[in-house]
């Protein structure tokens, strides 16, 4: 190689031109110390740069260029994380150099107290001689790496001349290494600057963050830094409260006026300014809402720099005490990317005036100052908006609380006995009842699980609580009042049946009697303010709710709602508990309600039944075992309208799919597809088919699974048994092809029972709306992600020609567009009388 020929002076000159251009100080110290190879005719060079551990508690070294040669090449000798060697500063001779910043060289390196053999040991290489350099930043004097050079060819040890000829290579090492940081922060500097600009623009055209004061008195002092003057004042206009009657453009402003001594700092003499004051808010009939200078900055938008303003010009400004004249001015007004004004930045009384230089260094610290504005804004908007949640939730506090005569009703009725009402037995109804019969049940519930004594819950707060859970239920179809009751009782009714079980052992007193009153609890709340639409619905609409709760929408909703409720003056029926029986009980009314999403049983389901498949007296339901035979309980509470008597299961079956068929009709109109098949009104003629699809897809292992963990919950599956065996005969009576044959069977499963299944496991924001998972989707794209195929078509040569025309056009242009518009929607025929109903529907 031609280097081999060239001396030590000639290679460092080489290297000290590269220095200027380096941006891989990898790359530096491999030349480097392959030079340094050649001119100490040494076997092998290596290089460890030093780093914190991955603990944090100590410092480790890892090799980067491993192994240097005259002849290696970058490639050969780099490490990366796969094959780089990593050791603690504490052990090996490098460990040594790295610890005490030292030089060293070693003879006979075996002798060395600090030698480490593992490698050689791994390798079959011997060490003889050691020479080691720590790279090292004067300035911050702090040791990056080691060098360090192995075994001469000549099998001499390293002489001091080899050590000075290390070291000078070291040194451009360690250029090149503090050049390349320089020049990196430098870009990361300007990437910053350019992104935090950027930043500020989308916050103000976004959401606001959020401040305090003490920000904005931040941005002041910080200034105060950069530019030295009288005064510094912020002024800021809150963009939420410009809409409101009477309140003034800048809604803030923060103030810091140099204190001087008399014919001081701003005065033609070379006297300094004395101590700065505090940073303080102005008054609201301040100077500064109605200077002049202000004023045009506003008016024009632009930077304005005024020097030698005299007594006698419009943009005067003296304080009443005559502590303050206005002598020269630099104000800039700030806007966001919507153009409103956000704040003006006034700078008085400098020396000689402001110059370009000030000018230039305000532009620099623009980011930061609009940073500052977007903070007091952000923050305001949350004070705004905290308010008006606060009146909102006040005013529904009012509308949810249990009414005196509501009370007054029934205060004074006797609480009836079980029996009136068939309340111990699965086959009970609740259509009989009045809606404060059905109240006075719920307490007929509480007073046999002894609440009130166990509790210390006065009767009139746990009647209070009933009324308001009540009326905190919407009036829809399927999801009202009535559904959450008779889910409460069904679990009520379950918890009183374990206490006869006795086919596994403990299963008796497997929950507590505070669990009880829990579980009795989440079952009353499980779908309070239900709103008549599905999970995958409200996320596809984005509605408020799947915004602040992106999974379990609705299961998240209902148990906040629970806890509102029970917060209310009069309605804390945990009044009593203490803080941990308290936090144990909302934990487990959590899980609880939230195990009702159906998708949490789809996944839990098989898990469960591996526990039942064990002898009885193997069944382990303690830790997340109970928690999960928990959730399957609440699972066959919230589906127990399946298993009633057929004459009540006729009317739940109604109600649940007029609630199904009001959400399809609102997909239609505000999506523009086609909804499932259980949710299309124009199928509703198909009622016992989707009934045997949903008994067989849903309900069947989750009955059969309690009946097999309790005996005494047979009633249930032996209920679903019976009503699936009506459905059939209903369809046979319609003239439908008998469900359960063979050839029949397969396609109705494959349609509505499987689809039920696949239906509550999709993701809804990866969901294709409107067409059948069973199905091959046409090509779609995605648009905030909400998927648009086209609209089936009805059967017909034409339609289908149209389809094949309409794909084509898809694959070709990549996009497909929502069907949202209204026009479109009026297009989609609807059945008449779901018309006024879908039209008043509301996304909540």
């Amino acid at each position: 190689m031609e280097n081999n020929n060239k001396s030590e002076d000639a290679r460092l000159i080489d290297l000290a031109r590269e220095l200027a251009t380096t941006e891989d100080p990898d790359k530096f110290c491999f030349s480097a110390l392959r030079h340094v190879a050649e001119l100490l005719n040494a076997e092998r060079c290596s290089l460890f740069w030093m780093r914190d551990n991955a603990k944090g508690d100590g410092k480790e070294l890892a090799s980067r260029l491993w192994n240097i040669t005259s002849k290696s090449t970058f490639k050969d000798v780099v490490c990366d994380a796969k094959n780089e060697l990593v050791v603690p500063i504490t052990v090996g001779i490098a460990g040594l150099v790295a610890s005490t910043k030292t030089p060293i060289n070693v003879a006979n390196a075996y002798e060395h107290q600090n030698f480490n053999k593992t490698i050689d040991n791994k390798t079959g290489f011997e060490t003889r001689d050691i020479l080691c350099h720590p790279l090292i930043l004067e300035k911050e004097d702090r040791v990056v790496g080691v060098a360090e050079v192995v075994n001469k060819k000549s099998e001499e040890p390293f002489t001091e001349k080899d050590e000075e000829v290390l070291d000078h290579f070291v040194v451009l090492c360690v250029l090149a290494i503090q050049n390349s940081r320089h020049s990196s922060q430098i870009k990361r500097l300007q990437q910053a600057a350019t992104l935090q600009e950027t930043l500020s623009g989308r916050i103000a055209k976004l959401w606001p963050s959020r401040s305090y004061d003490d920000v904005n008195k931040e941005v002041i002092h910080q200034i105060s830094e950069l530019i030295t003057c009288e005064r510094y004042t912020l002024a800021i206009a809150l963009v939420d409260n410009c809409n409101i009657e009477g309140c003034l453009q800048f809604a803030r402003s923060y103030d810091m006026l140099i204190q001087k001594s008399k014919g001081g700092l701003f005065d033609d003499d070379e006297e300094e300014a004395s101590n700065k004051v505090d940073v303080i808010k102005l008054k609201k009939n301040d100077w500064i809402f109605s200077h002049k200078v202000i004023q045009k900055v506003i008016e024009t938008k632009k930077m304005l720099n005024m020097g030698k303003i005299t007594p006698f010009s419009e943009f005067k400004l003296e304080d009443a005490k005559k502590e303050f004249s206005l002598k020269s001015v630099l104000c800039v007004p700030y806007y966001d990317e919507a153009d409103r004004l956000l704040g003006v930045l006034h700078l008085a009384n400098k020396k000689k005036g402001f110059d370009e230089n000030d000018e230039a260094i305000i532009e620099s610290v623009r980011p930061y100052i609009m940073n500052g504005l977007l903070f007091a804004n952000g923050f305001n908007s949350i004070v705004i908006n905290k308010a008006k949640t606060d009146v909102a939730d006040d005013i529904v506090r009012f509308h949810t609380r249990a009414f005196a005569e509501e009370v007054d009703r029934v205060i004074n009725e006797p609480v009836p006995e079980g029996e009136k009402y068939n309340l111990y037995q699965f086959s009970f109804s609740d259509l009989p009842m009045t809606n404060d019969e059905t109240v006075l049940g719920a307490m007929r519930m509480f007073e046999d699980l002894d609440a009130f004594n166990l509790f210390k819950i006065p009767k009139e707060k746990m009647l209070r609580w009933v009324i308001s859970v009540r009326r905190c239920y919407r009036p829809v179809y399927y999801h009202n009042w009535r559904h959450g009751f008779n889910v409460a009782h069904t679990m009520f009714l379950m918890l009183d049946r374990l206490k006869t079980a006795t086919m596994t052992p403990g299963i008796s007193e497997i929950f507590t009697p505070m669990e009880r009153f829990t579980l009795v609890v989440a079952g009353f709340c499980h779908d309070i303010d239900h709103r008549g639409t599905n999970n995958a619905f409200l996320i596809r609409a984005g509605a408020p709710l799947a915004v602040l709760y992106n999974t379990s929408t609705l299961e998240n909703h209902h148990y906040d709602t629970c806890l509102r409720i029970s917060s209310m003056e009069g309605n804390n029926i945990f009044e009593h508990f203490t803080e941990d029986e308290f936090k144990a009980s909302c934990e487990l009314m959590k899980h609880a309600i939230l195990a009702t999403d159906l998708a949490l049983y789809f996944q839990r389901r098989n898990t469960f039944k591996a526990i039942l498949e064990k002898q009885a007296a193997e069944r382990d339901f303690s830790g997340d075992n109970r928690m999960l035979l928990m959730s399957m309980m609440m699972t066959a509470c919230d589906l127990s309208s399946i298993t009633k008597p057929w004459e009540v299961q006729q009317k739940m079956a109604k109600l649940v799919t007029s609630e199904f068929y009001d959400q399809g009709d609102q997909e239609r109109k505000l999506f523009g597809t086609e909804p499932m098949p259980m949710m299309d009104r124009s199928k509703s003629d198909d009622l016992p088919n989707m009934q045997i699809g949903f008994i067989d897809g849903v309900c069947s292992m989750a009955y059969e699974m309690m009946a097999d963990f309790c005996p005494e919950f047979s009633p249930l599956r032996d209920g679903m048994k019976d009503n699936r065996q009506r459905w059939r005969e209903r369809a046979i009576e319609q003239g439908k092809p008998d469900p359960d044959a063979p050839k029949e069977r397969k396609e109705d499963k494959k349609e509505y029972g499987d689809l039920w299944v696949k239906y509550w496991n999709m993701d809804p924001e990866n969901y294709i709306w409107g067409i059948d998972p069973n199905e091959k989707p046409p090509d779609v794209v995605i648009e905030r992600v909400v998927f648009s195929p086209k609209k089936k078509a009805k059967s017909s040569s034409a339609a289908n020609s149209q389809i094949d025309n309409d794909n084509s056009e898809i694959k070709t242009k990549k996009r497909r567009k929502n069907k949202v518009a209204s026009e479109n929607a009026s297009q989609s025929p609807k059945p008449q009388e779901a018309e006024g109903k879908s039209k008043t529907c509301r996304i909540m």
